[in-house]
């Protein structure tokens, strides 16, 4: 057995996938590229749309972004990866960031799920594109995204998430502020007043009661062992405006959704994880996958991997390696399920 079947440690229902059973392809296989835009609404999204030179009908891959400002150029390389299989994609500037217009930081889940159906209609129309095969990718925050937009639309082919979904908004950000507490060291005292702000900051998101009361409490940590938290808070934390928009991070529950999912899904965690408590996710995606009586799903986790499947914290802004077999299972999945339809 190979480092990367190792690496498999489990399948929910009877699916086993031999990660890597495809043909062996070029690093560099052929394809064209072309600058595109389509729109949600009034809002217009640029991107590329990348496609094989081979002939024939070609499923399709649309690519979702994480939180916070990203342009197209990360999903380049995964673009070019899954191109040597014969499978097309689109992958665009998110709102407000490089040439889309728009902004993310007024854009609600509503907005960002229907953004990624919007990019799923632009290839149905595109030529060379198989309207039936066309699926999601998404890491971090596209978990949620993507489960929106698969919940309502079963023209979602297929899902490769990355380091996400499955748990509440909410309960992903109490474990990643639990972990940066206990690295910190807070003291009980200090602890226990990071939560109580926590619990006026959710608050506001969810029903907009209490700004005030959470401007002049985190007044109260800017200096101190909690500092960091007043400055992260207060940078994040949106306006009374745009609360509503953001009002999701406190009370989305992804189970409904999941529960509707029926298409292929291949999800992926790294056991090290300091954003998303990945034992948690893995719970809620087979309870959820179990309701909507979707066997076939392949869940993997990866020993020592943090969150986006990395292999320790980034160094002078030089991002940590993926694990091993990172890159391989993604091509092996898609090349069985979605390739070969198997």
């Amino acid at each position: 057995m190979t480092k990367l079947h190792r690496r498999l440690v489990f399948c929910v229902g009877s699916l086993l996938v031999w990660v890597y059973g495809g043909p062996r392809v070029a690093a560099q296989a052929s394809h064209t590229a072309h600058e595109v835009s389509f729109s949600n609404d009034s809002v217009v999204l640029s991107g590329t749309f990348m496609i094989p030179s081979t002939e024939g009908s070609h499923p399709a891959v649309v690519f979702l972004h994480g939180s916070g400002p990203s342009t197209r150029e990360g999903a380049r390389p995964y673009a070019e990866e899954f191109a040597s299989l014969g499978i097309a994609s689109l992958f665009f500037d998110k709102r407000g960031c490089g040439k889309s217009g728009g902004s993310w930081i007024t854009a609600s889940l509503d907005d960002l799920s229907n953004d990624a159906l919007a990019a799923m209609e632009f290839l149905k129309k595109q030529e060379g594109i198989d309207s039936a095969r066309i699926g999601l990718w998404g890491v971090s925050q596209a978990g949620w995204v993507a489960t929106v937009a698969a919940a309502k639309s079963r023209d979602v082919a297929f899902l490769i998430l990355i380091s996400g979904g499955g748990v509440s908004p909410y309960e992903s950000e109490l474990f990643s502020y639990k972990q940066e507490f206990e690295k910190a060291g807070l003291s009980e005292s200090d602890d226990s007043t990071a939560y109580r702000i926590l619990d006026i900051y959710f608050n506001y998101l969810r029903n907009g009661e209490g700004r005030k009361h959470l401007v002049a409490a985190l007044d109260t940590i800017r200096t101190g062992n909690l500092k960091a938290l007043a400055e992260q808070l207060s940078r994040i934390t949106p306006s009374e405006a745009n609360r509503h928009n953001w009002s999701w991070v406190g009370t989305y529950d992804p189970e409904s959704d999941i529960a509707k999912i029926t298409c292929p899904i291949l999800l992926m965690f790294g056991d090290r994880d300091r954003q998303q408590p990945t034992d948690l996710a893995v719970k809620r995606w087979k309870e959820g996958l179990k309701k909507a009586g979707n066997n076939d799903v392949t869940i993997m986790l990866f020993p020592g991997a943090g969150h986006g499947i990395r292999m320790g914290d980034h160094k002078d802004h030089i991002r940590a390696p993926f694990a091993d077999g990172y890159k391989e299972a993604q091509l092996g999945w898609l090349w069985r399920h979605v390739v070969q339809g198997q």
